[in-house]
């Protein structure tokens, strides 16, 4: 019998794989079927959204404080792409007509995400916020303050 390389890599992998597929979230029924059970996720770090304690948000999403949905206590909300344009960077790629993708560009374009990311910090503390996101809800429907305004006032 004659081994391959491929054959070996194959192997591998299934090796390595096994003990993952034996820890695989699982479904389970609450109440079952015949009580009006409703299907519950158990287990499993990589959804999307975050939703602990309520809030729903991408750890992606924000830009400064805490990034644990499970510790926040009072985030605010800011209009990302409103407060990019607000500020110097984006105004002067727009009246000297620089591209975002070329080099002097995309120095302006991350001077100007620096900017807000930094102006956002200094209302976060101000206003006493945990933190502050791109986006972000809550699950019972309340109130995020945006901070959009305070942000842009700061240019």
């Amino acid at each position: 019998m004659k081994i391959t390389l491929s054959s070996l890599a194959a192997l591998g992998l299934l090796i390595f794989l096994a003990p993952l597929a034996s820890a695989a979230p699982a479904t389970s029924l609450i109440g079952g079927p015949a009580a009006g059970g409703i299907a519950e996720f158990t287990g499993g770090e990589a959804q999307a959204p975050a939703l602990e304690r309520g809030w729903i948000a991408k750890r992606g999403d924000n830009l400064c404080g805490l990034r644990d949905p499970k510790q926040l206590s009072h985030p605010a909300k800011l209009n990302y792409k409103r407060c990019l344009a607000a500020t110097p960077e984006m105004k002067k790629m727009e009246s000297e007509g620089i591209r975002p993708s070329s080099p002097a560009g995309i120095q302006l374009k991350t001077a100007a995400a620096t900017r807000v990311s930094n102006a956002a910090n200094t209302v976060r503390k101000a206003g006493g916020f945990c933190s502050v996101w791109k986006a972000i809800k809550h699950s019972d429907g309340r109130d995020v303050t945006d901070i959009t305004a305070r942000i842009v006032g700061q240019f």
